[in-house]
């Protein structure tokens, strides 16, 4: 384990992380994540005695009282939320809602609700970036004066994101296509003594409600843009495919977009690389004629390293606007 990635170890501000990554810490197919007081070990099909050991090994060093077990399936959409859910394998029942902490903040966790518990770890740098209001050196995150002062969250999901942005002292619009996931949301404001309603939570289509929001000429001082790598409309039907949609996304973000404003563009495609990536959002942006201040691609966390044998999978992408409408 490398110095940087065992300080999240000692830390008391995170108690959220991934402990093992595949074949990059040498464990082909074993991912480890730690919740608080409970691990998630998540493979495809059943767990060797190596790997039930390393397993056991952080359980029993880091104190943990419950080891849950996810079997990775690719064919996840087609399962039904009780047979997605990882398994309780070492420890006690505990309560369904739990919480976690990241760089302070609070988030409540499910271990029953399908295939996600409700954070996705490889994100909490860019949560992090949202918090401090700083991307890197010379690329600030906070609104002009003049500006709405308000971060579209698109794919919001749990608004983990959002919560950030309030943090940050900004308003929060979270769009998403799941009721549950919004309320669940609002929680997550509550946990960090925030009232969810000094910020927005609207259920529907995202690529409908920007279409909305462009004709009522509503404007956002930041835009995140998380999407999944497939989904289908519930309206229209049509099929998302991220490596062959995003420019669009991009493009319907831009038109939403105030001087002065940033979007954070993320993917997880597979075989799409960070710089191809990164070239399709500047010949999108080329192709606008968008003035840009700076583009940043982040890198992924200490605790989800990247090697020749595991390459980048979470590309972030963060663009300052300087001027959008063109």
């Amino acid at each position: 384990m490398s110095k940087r990635r065992s300080l999240l170890l000692e830390a008391d501000s995170t108690d959220a992380y991934r402990l093992v990554h595949g074949i990059a810490d040498g464990m082909p197919g074993l991912y480890l994540d730690r919740f608080g007081g409970a691990l998630l070990a998540s493979k495809e099909g059943r767990l060797h005695a190596k790997e039930e050991a390393l397993c056991m090994d952080w359980f029993n060093f880091l104190g943990c009282d419950h080891l849950y077990l996810k079997n990775l399936d690719r064919q996840v959409r087609k399962t039904s939320v009780e047979n997605a859910s990882p398994e309780l394998w070492k420890g006690p029942a505990q309560d369904p809602v739990s919480q976690v902490m990241e760089n302070r903040v609070r988030y409540a966790i499910r271990f029953d609700e399908g295939y996600s518990v409700g954070i996705f770890l490889d994100q909490r740098e860019n949560r992090q970036r949202c918090i401090k209001g700083q991307v890197t050196k010379g690329f600030g995150l906070r609104a002009p004066a003049q500006s709405s002062g308000e971060v579209l969250n698109t794919f919001s999901y749990t608004c983990a994101f959002s919560v950030c942005i309030g943090k940050a002292g900004m308003r929060a619009v979270s769009l998403d296509l799941s009721r549950k996931y919004l309320d669940w949301g609002r929680m997550n404001f509550q946990l960090n003594g925030m009232n969810p309603d000094e910020h927005d939570f609207i259920y529907g289509d995202v690529f409908d409600w920007m279409r909305r929001f462009k004709n009522r000429g509503r404007k956002f001082a930041g835009i995140i843009l998380d999407p999944p790598t497939f989904s289908k409309a519930p309206k229209t039907g049509k099929i998302w495919k991220s490596e062959r949609d995003y420019p669009e996304l991009l493009g319907m973000a831009l038109d939403l977009i105030e001087p002065g404003g940033w979007i954070l563009a993320c993917n997880n495609t597979v075989g799409w690389s960070a710089e191809r990536f990164e070239s399709s959002m500047r010949q999108c942006l080329s192709a606008r004629r968008v003035g840009i201040g700076r583009i940043y691609s982040a890198r992924q966390g200490v605790d989800f390293p990247v090697t020749a044998r595991s390459p980048q999978y979470l590309k972030s992408v963060w663009i300052q606007v300087e001027q959008a409408s063109r």
